[in-house]
């Protein structure tokens, strides 16, 4: 597996506790990795500034016109269908085999963001892998 890491030099700075930020790093890359599984693949990580010209409505918030930092982790993996996309963030839900996952990943990441006023954006489809950015609003 190929681990690919940028970090732009304008990302705004946020306000945040940094033992969550580690959490959504750590959370999103292992969910990555997994959705890789034995087979060639690559991760993709990046921290960029995103400027929201437009109100931007997501499954796990509404953005509001503005400038955040953008977390981007993008692998080729298995992707997600429709149906799992819609429950992608609730607890316990899960696409591992018994005893291999809680389902709690994706909903502690969800809670995090929300919690710092921010949102996620998820992109995926069956076989063409998953694309998850997080947007955390730029301190003022």
């Amino acid at each position: 597996m190929k681990l690919e890491v940028r970090l732009d030099d304008d990302v705004p700075k946020v306000i945040a506790d940094a033992t969550q930020m580690h959490q959504i790093v750590m959370n999103l890359g292992t969910n990555a990795v997994h959705a890789i599984g034995s087979a060639e693949g690559a991760v993709n990580m990046r921290l960029e500034r995103a400027v929201l010209d437009k109100e931007l409505g997501t499954r796990a918030h509404t953005l509001r016109p503005g400038t955040y930092a953008r977390l981007v982790v993008e692998d080729n993996g298995s992707g997600m269908d429709e149906q799992t996309l819609e429950r992608v963030f609730d607890p316990f839900f899960t696409t591992k085999p018994t005893g291999e996952g809680t389902g709690l990943g994706l909903s502690v990441v969800h809670g995090i963001v929300r919690s710092h006023e921010g949102g996620i954006v998820v992109r995926s489809a069956p076989g063409q892998g998953t694309e998850l950015s997080v947007y955390l609003p730029a301190a003022s």
